[in-house]
């Protein structure tokens, strides 16, 4: 019985709500264990903010395939590109905390876009629970095999000796590549010039034919010309070095300390939802990565990392990146 308000409790009315709320928080708990041992109970929307056929598409089609075979519930891959991601990830955003619908994030939807757009139909920072990073992408920066520049250190005297006389390549004006080129052209203190090209294409043919002094790239489109003796690889922008170029230095090796710019991909839920869930979510996908020959072979045929984060280290990692990218973004004073 409820004492009137202004009358003192008892020691026994104090243990008597004690134990009620205990016994109602182990209710919740339990209801929330129970939830998530029984999810999913049917098919899981993946929402692709890009179009089919691109490499970040390829990355959530192979690892949807892995994890919904240890979940038992088909992962649906819902294509909507547009906006640079905002019309997909914005989605998301609205939906319900369930489990049952989720975004593929990048570093464009969660770490840049707002930036380099202003006002999104969501919001990165409050509108999604992060999951886990499902790829890390490194960059490289390379220059023609026939360039007079051989190493970090001659392209660092040759841009100080020749201000505004070197180029290098854009291919997509705000991706992680061409903001990799700015945060090492700031970070260096050098004036370079940059070209956008349409495509990655011309930007390479234009690389190794010298028509460009340096270009910043991902491992994937720029090995198969280092392989073919094409391009000579002067550092790689991860803050160890690449398992696919081993013996190429970092950035931060050769003079940038703590100089990282990397490409990434990963698995958002609505902001909200269980944690239990989200837990189940990054622990299926990490042990998908253990024993799925798939992944294994896209990685090794793309260059791409699949590595995983747990919930909470890839929700500070995903901070971060939004603040250093921002400041990299108003530094630049790029807009789209």
């Amino acid at each position: 019985m409820m004492k009137p308000l202004g009358q003192s409790l008892s020691r026994r009315d104090v243990l008597a709500l004690g134990l009620g709320s205990a016994l109602g928080g182990a209710g919740i708990l339990a209801r929330a264990a129970e939830s998530a041992d029984a999810y999913p109970s049917k098919p899981i929307k993946l929402v692709m903010p890009f179009a089919a056929g691109g490499g970040t598409d390829l990355i959530g089609r192979v690892v949807a395939h892995a994890i919904d075979a240890i979940l038992g519930q088909p992962i649906i891959v819902d294509n909507r590109p547009g906006a640079g991601g905002s019309i997909g990830t914005s989605v998301v955003a609205k939906s319900a905390p369930d489990g049952y619908t989720l975004a593929v994030g990048t570093t464009a939807t969660h770490a840049m876009n707002e930036f380099l757009y202003g006002k999104l139909p969501y919001d990165p920072a409050n509108d999604f629970t992060p999951v886990t990073r499902l790829v890390k992408i490194t960059n490289v920066l390379a220059v023609p095999v026939d360039s007079p520049i051989k190493s970090f250190q001659d392209l660092l005297s040759a841009a100080k000796s020749n201000p505004g006389k070197l180029s290098y390549g854009i291919v997509a004006i705000g991706s992680s590549a061409h903001l990799a080129s700015e945060q090492f052209r700031i970070g260096a203190d050098i004036d370079a010039v940059g070209i956008p090209y349409n495509n990655q294409v011309t930007a390479i043919t234009d690389l190794i034919t010298t028509r460009l002094d340096f270009m910043f790239d991902s491992i994937g489109n720029v090995r198969p010309n280092l392989l073919a003796g094409k391009l000579r690889a002067l550092a790689v922008t991860s803050l160890e070095r690449s398992p696919f170029l081993p013996d190429v230095p970092t950035v931060a090796e050769l003079g940038l300390p703590g100089f990282t710019a990397l490409g990434w991909v990963g698995l958002f839920a609505p902001a909200g939802t269980d944690p239990a869930i989200v837990n189940k979510l990054a622990s299926v996908v990490s042990q998908a990565y253990e024993s799925n020959k798939d992944i294994k072979e896209f990685s090794t045929n793309t260059s791409f990392d699949f590595e995983t984060m747990p919930p909470a280290q890839f929700a500070e990692f995903v901070v971060a990146e939004r603040i250093k990218w921002g400041g990299v973004i108003k530094q630049a004073g790029i807009k789209l």
